[in-house]
């Protein structure tokens, strides 16, 4: 299973938003209260039960569900996964459970990294975490603006919530990968116009997976997350694809294509 990122947590967003808006949400069932972010058990099944079930948005890697005149509040963390079951079906690892409609909305987290809780709004949110903006929003000239003037090499900084929000471990390697950078590369040494373009490829790489909801093996020829692995040949030349530590995150990357300067 992927690590959930940005295009992940849009499946999910979908999923609520089609299969579940204007029910009513019958019974809330909190099954590991260590997962709560911002509030008590009790309080997330007073806040919830009984209210309507609205529109699902989401912020980079944070989902949130509109009910009644509130959010439920969900992030995937490294392992988590929502679905909607029906009755009497059951996931192995569901830390939160609710009844809405005919069905029940499932948060399954097995490495229980995961988090939920309440927001008022999005916009409590995004001030709540210190999230930059959303990465799917993001024109490269903005993206560009946003990285100059910073220290550091460009991997780490595409992983900061807090300038773009929704980039992951995984994605990020594509979107360098694409762009033929070294994401050891300090961002200071990048031209402007390799930022904007840097900054258009990674919208490009998050809707491309979307389109293929996030099958990894649908996704075009050329595409490095197709076999991201040490050892795999590079889908562009062949060269044996090598992996190092950048940032304390595992990386992925092509010698041949990726060249440090």
């Amino acid at each position: 299973m992927l690590m959930p990122e940005l295009p992940e947590v849009e499946m999910a967003r979908m999923l609520v938003q089609y299969r579940l808006r204007e029910r009513q949400v019958i019974t809330v069932e909190v099954l590991d209260d260590k997962m709560m972010a911002n509030c008590s058990a009790d309080l997330l099944k007073a806040a919830l039960q009984g209210g309507t079930v609205g529109e699902a948005r989401r912020h980079g890697k944070n989902l949130l569900v509109g009910v009644g005149s509130t959010h439920l509040y969900v992030h995937l963390g490294m392992s988590g996964e929502i679905s909607v079951v029906s009755e009497g079906v059951h996931t192995p690892h569901e830390r939160l459970r609710l009844g809405i409609g005919d069905g029940f909305l499932v948060l399954d987290d097995p490495r229980r990294f995961g988090r939920f809780g309440l927001y008022r709004s999005i916009r409590d949110l995004i001030a709540d975490k210190g999230l930059g903006p959303d990465a799917l929003t993001v024109p490269g000239e903005e993206f560009a603006s946003r990285m100059e003037g910073r220290k550091g090499s460009i991997k780490p900084l595409l992983l900061d919530q807090g300038i773009i929000a929704g980039v992951g471990n995984l994605y990020a390697d594509e979107a360098l990968f694409q762009e033929r950078l070294h994401p050891a590369v300090k961002v200071n040494a990048l031209s402007r116009n390799e930022l904007i373009g840097l900054g258009e490829r990674v919208r490009n790489v998050l809707e491309t997976s979307i389109a293929v909801r996030t099958d990894l093996s649908r996704l075009p020829d050329g595409h490095l997350l197709r076999d991201r692995r040490e050892g795999a040949l590079c889908p562009r030349c062949g060269t044996v694809l090598g992996c190092m530590r950048i940032g304390g995150r595992t990386t992925v990357l092509c010698p041949g294509c990726q060249s440090e300067r």
